[in-house]
């Protein structure tokens, strides 16, 4: 007996020891996860540099830029720091430090933007420059001296700064702002009265609503761009994307022009890639995208325009790099070709050579019309071209130390380099080897000796990696999110089904917390609208790169079944009625081997989707065969896109069975969302609008994300679980839905009034 005790007590000994072993994380992991934990995530921010990239490299590669952010929830903004990162060997042993700290609740305007971005290190790694945002709240660009953390403000420009370049000294160069033209129209708005046709008015026509042109220009969205050279302290103006604008007039009355984006290169919206990068010895400029009136592109003389996926739009947007004389301020063409920027893994911005005398371009050849664009390098004298002999889907990043050396990126996996061989020739690309697991979210940085990239995982969250290619070794360099750990998260896992025989098919389920085997679960469906990639396994705690209303794991946590789809192939059916039926048959499939695999229940199923996404919920719920228990329209998709843009007909909203919540960010999303709502009601459809203000196409203040997010999960529950939250505050919205609920019972009034 008194063996037996011992041996208790030794056991129980054991057990306290290995319990007071265990990690704070493992020891207090007993909860699933909440929109708190996701707004207080701290995240990488994308591209970081002029040319996108994650990270900024000094010039001796003894250290690297990036900036981070996260939610402050209690004071409602975003905090962004500035990190450095030190890369000297061995890597990984001295954690980043940060240098620079913002707050930023975010821009109605832009859902990516940030007060600290485009960073360039300078005066030999001592200072960094970047665009920051004044007291205003107006972009311009600063320096910060990493030394003594002195920041000198380089541009006070009555608007907000696009682009900038500076050179080795920190000194600036060149800069892009924008411009809200002050044409009369304004004034005409407001003192008197205007017909929507008024082209004096509103030069591009409407192919939305009558009330169209209005929004766009509350938006902002006829705001233009100027480019300026610095000269003793003056600003000289180069170029204004007034001088881009189409020679011929948009035709609505085209199908094909109706079905695209009215925008050119006129617009400031349409020039989120635009570079302006200085040569070393700072003589000259890369103005990108560069284009004229009176020298159109002729688009339809390329084979590469002709594809079924290029409509209207990428033609009338088709831009060649233009070259800056900074001594004239003359721009000449580098080729007199398009340098298009579509293809997610080759295209990028243009690349001066260490010496000057050249710039790498992706462009098509005007000799060859036929070919394909290619990664050339273009003599800035001669203008000669030498293709550099690129694969499929491989770019080159940066150039290596040695300044005769590319180092190139296959789809961000596979890297290698490409040298130079005698005189300018250059040889064959040489790939030293692949790294699986980085995020092409994120565009990797590279110096030549190592490339940075952000790796994740389907329950690991983004960390910022640097991969050797020479030894084939990666090393973490952060750990940012130490608190994730303690989280309960829904077993998450790839998932496959056929749309068709010869149509696979995938995207990532997530299983309730608390899953049981056998069990048939309430089903979520969150479409993507592109922002998955088709390879990688991402970190879903909330959205893949959007962050509204998608709250995978913490739908997890409240019992849901979770399916993140990602988008099929689309390029062959966009803006054709074929686009919705590929949706509809890719969505059916998965809802088919769910059900077959006897982990859903058929009859409690709901659909969601962002933007275009949004668009092909609407879709679903007319044309499908699945009868949705509910659905959640995030910010789009309240006309029929593949038809001009029109409303949905009351026979079309008829056959809508399922209630609707509408997440409409700004003004514009209300007027389509409501018209859409109000034609559902009379029809004794539920629907109901969370309308932001102020929120981006993807929310990012920490309410706003709070008020998605949760009102979200609110609905699901409502609706597939008939589960309300007792919450006090939450009284009037669930005796709003339970009338919503009621209201099916009742005869449709107002039909074809």
């Amino acid at each position: 007996m008194d063996r037996m005790r011992a041996k208790s007590l030794h056991a129980a000994a054991l057990l306290l020891l290995f319990t007071a072993s265990m990690s704070p994380a493992s020891a207090a992991q007993v909860r699933g996860a909440t929109v708190e934990d996701a707004i207080a995530m701290v995240r990488i921010q994308h591209g970081v540099t002029p040319e996108d990239d994650v990270a900024a490299f000094s010039p001796d590669g003894s250290q690297a830029a990036f900036v981070t952010w996260r939610g402050d929830l209690a004071r409602n903004t975003n905090v962004y720091e500035l990190r450095l990162v030190d890369l000297r060997s061995p890597l990984g042993v001295r954690p980043p430090h940060i240098v620079l700290t913002r707050e930023f609740p975010g821009e109605r305007r832009d859902q990516q933007a940030s007060p600290i971005k485009q960073l360039r290190f300078v005066q030999g790694g001592k200072a960094i420059s970047y665009l920051g945002l004044d007291s205003a709240g107006l972009a311009q660009a600063y320096l910060l001296d990493l030394a003594t953390g002195t920041e000198t403000q380089l541009t006070r420009h009555p608007s907000a700064i696009r682009t900038f370049t500076v050179g080795p000294d920190g000194k600036l160069l060149a800069f892009s702002a924008v411009l809200n033209p002050e044409d009369g129209s304004a004034q005409r708005m407001e003192d008197d009265g205007v017909f929507m046709w008024d082209t004096d008015v509103f030069p591009t026509p409407s192919k939305f609503t009558l009330i169209s042109p209005v929004l766009s220009r509350m938006n902002g969205w006829n705001a233009i761009r100027q480019y300026f050279l610095v000269e003793g302290g003056r600003n000289r103006l180069i170029f204004d994307t007034r001088q881009s604008r189409p020679a011929l007039p948009l035709d609505l009355k085209d199908e094909k022009v109706a079905a695209a984006p009215t925008q050119s290169l006129v617009d400031d919206s349409s020039l989120p890639f635009a570079v302006l990068p200085a040569s070393p010895d700072g003589k000259h400029l890369l103005l990108y995208p560069y284009q004229l009136t009176e020298h159109p592109m002729h688009p339809e003389k390329y084979a590469y325009y002709g594809a079924p996926h290029m409509n209207a739009y990428t033609h009338r947007t088709a831009p060649l790099v233009g070259v800056v004389d900074v001594a004239t301020g003359r721009i000449e063409p580098l080729v007199d070709a398009p340098s298009p920027q579509f293809e997610r893994y080759e295209s990028g911005a243009p690349l001066w050579s260490p010496d000057g005398k050249s710039v790498i371009v992706y462009t098509l050849s005007p000799e060859r019309p036929a070919d394909p664009p290619s990664w050339v390098e273009v003599d800035l004298d001669t203008h000669r071209v030498s293709p550099l002999g690129l694969e499929k889907d491989s770019r080159p990043l940066a150039w290596a130390g040695d300044g005769r050396t590319l180092v190139l990126s296959r789809k961000g996996e596979q890297f290698g380099r490409l040298a130079r061989g005698s005189g300018r020739a250059w040889g064959k690309a040489v790939y030293t080897g692949a790294v699986k697991g980085f995020n092409p979210d994120w565009s990797v940085a590279s110096d030549g000796r190592l490339v940075l990239g952000v790796r994740d995982g389907l329950r690991a969250a983004p960390e910022l990696v640097a991969f050797d290619p020479a030894t084939q070794q990666s090393t973490p360099l952060t750990d940012l999110n130490p608190q994730l750990a303690a989280l309960r998260l829904g077993e998450i896992a790839p998932y496959h089904w056929q749309s068709k025989a010869d149509a696979p098919a995938d995207g990532f389920l997530v299983k309730p917390v608390d899953y049981q085997p056998g069990k048939r679960y309430p089903l979520v469906i969150l479409l993507d609208d592109g922002t998955l990639h088709k390879e990688g396994e991402p970190y879903l705690l909330d959205g893949a790169w959007q962050l509204s209303g998608h709250a995978t794991q913490m739908l997890a946590a409240q019992g849901f079944m979770v399916l993140y789809t990602r988008e099929p192939p689309m390029r062959d059916v966009v803006e054709t009625p074929a686009e919705g039926e590929r949706i509809r048959t890719y969505t059916e499939a998965a809802v088919a081997k769910l059900d077959s695999e006897g982990l859903i229940d058929p009859l409690r199923i709901g659909i969601a989707g962002w933007s275009r996404a949004g668009y092909y919920t609407s879709y679903l719920l007319i044309h499908s065969s699945i009868k949705f228990a509910a659905a959640s329209n995030i910010d789009g998709g309240a006309s029929e896109y593949t038809d001009r843009l029109r409303p949905f007909t009351d026979e079309e909203l008829k056959r809508v069975s399922a209630p609707i919540l509408f997440n409409s960010h700004g003004l514009w999303s209300l007027v389509y969302h409501g018209a859409m709502a109000d034609r559902l009601l009379a029809l004794n459809r539920p629907a109901d609008i969370l309308y932001f203000q102020s929120a981006s196409h993807s929310t990012t203040r920490p309410q706003h994300r709070l008020r998605s997010l949760g009102s979200n999960i609110d609905w699901w529950r409502f609706w597939l679980m008939d589960q309300e939250d007792p919450d006090p505050a939450k009284v009037a919205q669930y005796a709003h839905w339970r009338g919503l609920r009621d209201m099916r019972a009742k005869p449709a009034s107002g039909v074809g009034k």
